[in-house]
């Protein structure tokens, strides 16, 4: 039976503790697919000229994009097949999702960037409106224009909740970058190095983050569509024709 069937209403504290526990038991995982698709942006501003910095710039923040449905796909496993699958599989599922993760990912900023130009209340409120909108995309494969619908009635009724959950997850995640960083600096570690090792840093946190919008996804669903009941009565009914 899937760990689903077992979930409950959590609160924002709650979620952001199974973050933790889930990217424990997962971390090899996670880290692997972090490392595999922002590594490589980085490493090529090593080796090209300056003046092409500005394209790799640009695929480096879409990769971090990417790496927000992939942290998706690979807790959607452990939660609803109870599994651990390797960075490979994480990424050959995505594969034909990326697209509308991208286009999903880039239309929510998108609508917040307009919000914000209307005063800061109005971005907060359509950052909150469209913050599952990746993991709608990576785990329900619909188009981008429909995760950000989707992810407009997942929220509806549950602003302070959702504000509250994504908040935290990103301050936690600055939090423990911060207390890296000044870690290293207070070793002293020489500049070139120091700036590698913060990179690896924040390959090895960022998952976090993704980590805590989907589960505030599945607890979205349990709480608007009783997706836990639905799936114990979905496992139930396999059982009873084996």
């Amino acid at each position: 039976m899937s760990h689903l069937a077992h979930t409950r209403p959590r609160s924002a504290a709650e979620i952001i503790d199974a973050a933790f526990r889930l990217y424990r038991a997962h971390w090899g995982e996670l880290v692997m697919v972090s490392a595999l698709l922002l590594v490589p942006p980085a490493l090529l501003t090593v080796v090209t000229p300056p003046w092409f910095h500005s394209v790799i710039q640009l695929s480096e923040n879409l990769m971090f994009l990417v790496v927000q449905g992939a942290m998706a796909v690979l807790v959607s496993a452990a939660i609803e097949e109870d599994r651990a699958i390797s960075a490979g599989e994480t990424l050959r599922r995505l594969g034909a999702r990326a697209g509308s993760v991208l286009g999903a990912s880039i239309l929510s900023l998108i609508i917040i960037m307009i919000g914000a130009l209307f005063l800061i209340v109005p971005g907060v409120v359509l950052a909150v409106w469209t913050s599952v909108a990746t993991p709608v995309a990576a785990i329900e494969r619909v188009r981008s224009s429909r995760a950000i619908e989707r992810s407009r009635e997942l929220t509806r009724g549950h602003f302070w909740r959702t504000l509250g959950t994504v908040l935290f997850a990103w301050i936690i995640m600055f939090v423990l970058a911060f207390g890296g960083s000044l870690a290293i600096e207070m070793i002293g570690v020489p500049e070139a190095i120091s700036d590698g090792l913060l990179a690896l840093l924040f390959v090895a946190l960022f998952p976090f983050v993704g980590i805590a919008v989907t589960l505030l996804y599945y607890d979205l669903r349990v709480r608007n569509e009783g997706a836990d009941l639905v799936a114990m009565i979905e496992a139930l009914e396999t059982r009873s024709r084996l």
